[in-house]
């Protein structure tokens, strides 16, 4: 009997309308092609907190999940995913809310951020919205202290915007310490998304949820293989090796 494949949580940033200048970013026509494999290929798309409490998840489960913000999101992501029935989980910096990615350089139409009404709108139409704190910080530097203010601040604005409980948070640029989970759990979040790959059942800690990262050259193709793998690196060159493994030890025994 075939065992059941376990869920799969994406990453993806912008989806811009013209070739992007960040590697973590997608063309908007790209990413319709991504959601097009999903629906023909049977994935089943929720947001990540259903993950977290899955009673009866479907086989190919994937929850789709963009951060920082960017107000591409809202006519080139939101909106093809309301068109196709599908969900995903954002994930907020809430200084930049109506402004621009400060963090990205100067500002560009690639660095606008979402307003507050757009968030209120994908909100009310079954998305989810979560933290990614205020201004962005590199968590891993930040004082105990610092990180609390970042992880409470933005979550009290997303409550406030949204008229309800804001429970996920995805640490900016991957990164964190020790520190960051004791503030995590001091300041009322049940989970937390990291930048390190994996399926989403291989790390137990629901403050270290992994996710696989879309980047900008990622072809319908380069997704399937992703979705097959979790994992980041799915060149030709790597699955070469996986087999070769596979077939090395399948030999071996």
């Amino acid at each position: 009997m075939k065992s059941k494949q376990s869920p799969i949580v994406l990453m993806y940033h912008g989806t811009t309308n013209n070739y992007p200048v960040s590697k973590y970013s997608i063309q908007a026509s790209q990413f319709k092609k991504h959601l097009i494999y999903l629906r023909k290929n049977g994935w089943h798309t929720v947001c990540l907190s259903e993950l977290c409490t899955p009673d009866d998840l479907p086989d190919k489960t994937v929850a789709l999940t963009f951060d920082d913000g960017y107000a591409d999101n809202f006519e080139n992501a939101f909106l093809p995913l309301l068109e196709n029935n599908m969900k995903a989980t954002w994930f907020i910096t809430t200084d930049g809310i109506g402004k621009h990615a400060e963090w990205m350089g100067p500002p560009s139409e690639q660095t606008k951020m979402l307003t507050a009404s757009q968030l209120s709108e994908m909100s009310a139409a079954g998305m989810e919205i979560g933290s990614h704190t205020c201004s962005h910080p590199d968590l891993s530097q930040a004082t105990f202290e610092q990180q609390a203010r970042e992880l409470s601040e933005s979550k009290q604005l997303l409550e406030a915007l949204l008229q309800k409980p804001v429970k996920g948070f995805a640490y900016p640029f991957g990164r964190y310490n020790e520190e960051s989970l004791t503030a995590i759990t001091a300041t009322g979040y049940d989970w937390a998304c990291s930048t390190r790959s994996g399926w989403f059942d291989k790390e137990p800690n629901p403050l270290l949820i992994r996710r696989v990262t879309i980047f900008a050259d990622d072809t319908a193709a380069i997704l399937a293989r992703k979705l097959a793998f979790a994992d980041n690196d799915v060149s030709w060159k790597k699955m070469a090796n996986y087999y070769s493994q596979r077939l090395k030890a399948k030999f071996l025994h």
